[in-house]
C-alpha cells in the first residue's frame, strides 16, 4: 500500500477513535456527575427542546432596552437554528422567532405537557423545511457537550448467574448452525465465539432516563445529598418540570428486569450493573426522533429482539419473567415523535396519539409503556377538521401558525439567501426593501383593528403612509418604532396595544403571495432590470408590481403610490441629514440659555450659568428660540404653551438632575430639546440649493473634472452630500448622485414641507 494512502488510512482512524461513542458510565459515576451539573443531566424532552433553541438562537436583541412599555418582543437571530449548513434553509420571521422562544420556555417549565404541537400554515409557508431543519439541529444538539441526554442501559454480569461468557458474535448461521440446534451457553467452542463478554447488555427500549430507575420514594433523598447546589435544589423540589424526576416510572422491561434481580441479589449489586449512556437521536433509524408521512403504513405489532430475549430467558432460566417486548412509541420516548401532514394514514396515527396524550400510557399487549414524548404534528388549515371534530382534543392542542413572511426584513434575507452577496449592488438602498414589503402587504389583513385602535388620526401620515396603515403595522412587526410617529401616537403604543398588534399578526400570512411564488416573482423582476446602466430604483418596482398578475390583485388600491411617498420622505429625510452641518456647542447653549431664560421675567438681563452668556429676556429672544424648537409656523398661543410646559418640567425634575453641564446634557429633558432643534434645523437645509440649477448640475459632474469648475460653496457642499450619503446610509457614488437627482427632479422638499 502506498504510504500516503497508508497516512491517510491512519488519519482517519484517529479521527473515528475520537469520534467514537463514549463507553457506558456505571450509575455511582452517573450520580456523581449529576451532583455536580443537575440542571444539564436532569432534563427531559422537553427542557431538552428548550436549551436547544437558546443554545442556537441565544438570547435575542432588544433595540429598546429602556422602553417602560416594552412587551421583549426581540430580534432573535434563528440563522444558526434554520439557516446555516442546510440544504433547504428555512427563514422565521420575527413574529415567528419570538412565538418559538416562547413555546420553548413554555414547555421547559413544564406548563404544556400531555398536549401535542400543531404548526398550521398553508401550502408554500415551508411548514416541512422548517420541521426538518429543527429535527436536524436537535439530532447535532445532542451530540454536544451542551445536549447531552442520558438513558438507561444494564449490563448483567453473567457470572453472577454462574455462566462462564455471552458470546459477542449471535449470527449462528454464519458460524455454521441452523435454526433450532444454536449451541448452549458453554457448548460451543470458545476459538469459534470469541471475543467473549461477561456482560449481557440490555438497553432499556424507552429510552428511560437513569434517574427513574431508582424507587420514587428513594429519588428526593438522594438527590438531596448529592447536589450542593442550594438555589437548583429549591427549583428542583418545588417547580413544576422537574416533577417528572419524582414521578415518572421505568418501563416494563426497565421494572420486570429490576424485579428478577431484585429476587436474586442485593441493592448494591442490582446498581452495580445499572448504567447510562449517551441518548443519540437519529431519524433515520427512527431512535428518539421518528417522522412519519401520510404514506407510510399503520404497523401496531410489537417490537424485539429475539436473540437477546434467548440470552435473557437463558439467564433468568424462564421465558416470562422479563420480556424484551415494546412499541414504536417506545423508541421515540423523551423524543420526539412527528407527523408531516394530517392525511391518508397520518389521520389514524393523530388519534391514536390522542389517546397517549391524554394519559400518558400506551398498551403493548398486557404491559403498559409511559409514554413522554413531545407529539409535533404539521398540518394544513383545510386539515385541522381532524383534529377539531373531535372536542376533547381541542384543549390537547397548542396551534403555531407558521404563515407567509410577515416581516419585510426576513423577505430580503430570502431573497439574499437566494442571490448571494452580489444583491445589493444593484440596488438603490431601500428599493430591495420596498419590494419585500408589497409581497408582504399581501399577505397582511387590510383592516387591522389593533392599529386602528392605536391611531386615533391616520389623516395626519397620508401624505407617506397607506390608508390601512399596512407600512407602519409592517414596521411594528420589524421591531421598528417609526421616527415618522407622533410624540402622542409614540406614547400611545403602551403594552396592551403592542400586545394586541402582535397578536394579531398570528392571524396573518395565512393567504397572499405564498414563500414560493414570492422567490419567482422577484426572480422575474431582478432578470427584468438587473442588466440597465442605473441602479434598480423605487419606479422599476411600482412599474413591476402593477403589472404582474400574481401581485397587483393581492394589494389595496393605493398601496403602491403610498409606498412611494414613504420612500420619497425616507430619502428626503437622509438627503437632509446628509446635508446637516451644525455647531453642537452653540446648540447646547441655546438650550442652556433658553431653561434659564424661562425661568426669569422679561426685561430682565441675566447670565446663565451654565454658558456664563449675558443677554435680555425678551418676548423676540423667546421668539427666535422657540421657532428653532417648534418651527416656523408655531403660533404664540402653541409657543406659550410650549413655554409653559417645559418651566414646569424643568423646575420639577430637570434642574434637580442636571447639577453640571454635563449632568443636564444628559438629562432626558435636554435631550428632547436637543432632536426637536436639530430636526426643525434639517427641515431648512435645502432651501439655498434645491432650486438651484448648479446644484443639480454639480451633482450630476461629480466625479468628473467638470466638477471643479463649480462655485467654491457647491462644490464643497456636494461633496459633504455624498460623502455622508456614503458613510452613513451605504450609498454607493453611482447610486448617491442617482438618489439626489432624484429628490430635485421630484421637488421632494416641497412634497413634504409641511411635514417636520
Amino acid at each position: 500500500m502506498p504510504d500516503n494512502i497508508r497516512k491517510s488510512i491512519i488519519k482517519l482512524q484517529e479521527k473515528l477513535r475520537r469520534e467514537s461513542k463514549p463507553a457506558n458510565i456505571p450509575f455511582e459515576d452517573f450520580i456523581i456527575q449529576t451532583g455536580k451539573n443537575p440542571p444539564r443531566i436532569l432534563r427531559n424532552i422537553f427542557q431538552l427542546f428548550h436549551d436547544m433553541i437558546h443554545y442556537y438562537v441565544g438570547g435575542g436583541f432588544n433595540e429598546y432596552p429602556n422602553d417602560p412599555e416594552s412587551i421583549n418582543y426581540i430580534h432573535y437571530d434563528t440563522g444558526k437554528l434554520f439557516v446555516e449548513d442546510s440544504d433547504h434553509p428555512f427563514f422565521a420571521d420575527r413574529l415567528l422567532a419570538n412565538r418559538l422562544v416562547t413555546l420553548a420556555d413554555s414547555l421547559h417549565s413544564g406548563a404544556v405537557r400531555n398536549k401535542m404541537l400543531v404548526f398550521v400554515g398553508p401550502p408554500g409557508s415551508g411548514k416541512s423545511t422548517f420541521l426538518t431543519n429543527l429535527l436536524r439541529q436537535m439530532e447535532n444538539f445532542v451530540q454536544t457537550d451542551d445536549g447531552a441526554m442520558y438513558e438507561t442501559v444494564w449490563q448483567i454480569d453473567v457470572e453472577k448467574f454462574g455462566l462462564p461468557y455471552i458470546p459477542n458474535i449471535i449470527d449462528w448461521e454464519a458460524i455454521g448452525f441452523k435454526n433450532g440446534n444454536e449451541p448452549k451457553l458453554g457448548e460451543a467452542e470458545e476459538s469459534v465465539l470469541k471475543p467473549q463478554n461477561k456482560f449481557l447488555v440490555i438497553p432499556c427500549p424507552s429510552h428511560d432516563h437513569p434517574i427513574v430507575q431508582i424507587p420514587k420514594e428513594f429519588r428526593r433523598d438522594l438527590l438531596n445529598e448529592i447536589i450542593t447546589d442550594t438555589e437548583f435544589k429549591k427549583i428542583l423540589f418545588h417547580r413544576k418540570e422537574y416533577e417528572w424526576v419524582f414521578n415518572d416510572s421505568p418501563c416494563p422491561v426497565c421494572s420486570s428486569l429490576f424485579r428478577a434481580l431484585e429476587s436474586r441479589m442485593s441493592p448494591a449489586e442490582i446498581l452495580s450493573m445499572l448504567y447510562a449512556r449517551r441518548y443519540e437521536f437519529s431519524r433515520k433509524l427512527g431512535e428518539g426522533v421518528s417522522v412519519y408521512n401520510p404514506g407510510d403504513k399503520v404497523i401496531k405489532d410489537p417490537l424485539g429482539n429475539p436473540e437477546l430475549q434467548k440470552w435473557i430467558d437463558t439467564l433468568f432460566r424462564s421465558s416470562n419473567e422479563v420480556k424484551y417486548t415494546y412499541s414504536r412509541m417506545a423508541k421515540t420516548n423523551n423524543g420526539i415523535f412527528a407527523i408531516m401532514d394530517v392525511k391518508s394514514n397520518n389521520i389514524e396515527r393523530v388519534i391514536n396519539i390522542h389517546g397517549i396524550i391524554s394519559d400518558g400510557i400506551h398498551k403493548v399487549e398486557c404491559y403498559e409503556e409511559h409514554i413522554n414524548s413531545m407529539f409535533v404534528a404539521l398540518v394544513n388549515p383545510e386539515d385541522m377538521d381532524v383534529i377539531n371534530d373531535e372536542k376533547s382534543f381541542t384543549d390537547r392542542v397548542i396551534k403555531i401558525p407558521i404563515p407567509y413572511i410577515r416581516d419585510y426584513t426576513t423577505e430580503v434575507a430570502i431573497y439574499h439567501n437566494a442571490y448571494g452577496g452580489i444583491l445589493d449592488r444593484y440596488f438603490l438602498p431601500h428599493v430591495l426593501t420596498s419590494f419585500a414589503k408589497v409581497i408582504v402587504a399581501s399577505r397582511l389583513m387590510w383592516d387591522s383593528g389593533a392599529v386602528r385602535e392605536w391611531i386615533e388620526d391616520a389623516e395626519i401620515y397620508s401624505k407617506f403612509c397607506d390608508r390601512d396603515l399596512l407600512l407602519l403595522k409592517m414596521e411594528i412587526y420589524s421591531g421598528n418604532i417609526p421616527f415618522w410617529l407622533t410624540e402622542k401616537d409614540v406614547k400611545r403604543l403602551d403594552r396592551i396595544r403592542r400586545r394586541n398588534i402582535i397578536m394579531q399578526g398570528n392571524d396573518e400570512g395565512r393567504s397572499g403571495v405564498s414563500g414560493r411564488d414570492s422567490l419567482e416573482v422577484f426572480n422575474s423582476f431582478f432578470s427584468r432590470f438587473r442588466g440597465r446602466q442605473y441602479l434598480i430604483n423605487i419606479q422599476d418596482v411600482v412599474n413591476f408590481c402593477a403589472s404582474e398578475p400574481k401581485i397587483k390583485d393581492k394589494i389595496p388600491d393605493g398601496f403602491l403610490d403610498s409606498l412611494v411617498n414613504m420612500y420619497d420622505y425616507v430619502i428626503l429625510q437622509e438627503i437632509k441629514e446628509s446635508m446637516f452641518y451644525y455647531n453642537q456647542e452653540q446648540i447646547h447653549n441655546d438650550i442652556f440659555n433658553y431653561l434659564f431664560a424661562i425661568n426669569n421675567d422679561i426685561g430682565n438681563e441675566v447670565e446663565c450659568p451654565f454658558t456664563h452668556d449675558r443677554f435680555s429676556v425678551s418676548e423676540d429672544y423667546f421668539s427666535t428660540t422657540e421657532k428653532r424648537l417648534l418651527g416656523e409656523k408655531a403660533t404664540i398661543a402653541e409657543r406659550e404653551k410650549f413655554r409653559n410646559d417645559t418651566l414646569r418640567r424643568y423646575v420639577a425634575k430637570t434642574i434637580h438632575e442636571g447639577t453640571s453641564v454635563k449632568k443636564m446634557i444628559n438629562t432626558a429633558h435636554f435631550q428632547e430639546l436637543l432632536r426637536m432643534y436639530n430636526q426643525n434645523l434639517k427641515e431648512n437645509v435645502l432651501d439655498p440649493f434645491i432650486s438651484n440649477d448648479n446644484f443639480r448640475r454639480a451633482i450630476k459632474d461629480f466625479g468628473t473634472e467638470a466638477f471643479n469648475k463649480y462655485d467654491r460653496r457647491i462644490v464643497d457642499e456636494v461633496q459633504f452630500l455624498i460623502k455622508n450619503l456614503k458613510f452613513k446610509f451605504n450609498y454607493t457614488e453611482q447610486g448617491a448622485k442617482q438618489i439626489c437627482i432624484y429628490a430635485i427632479d421630484r421637488q421632494l422638499a416641497d412634497k413634504f414641507n409641511s411635514e417636520t
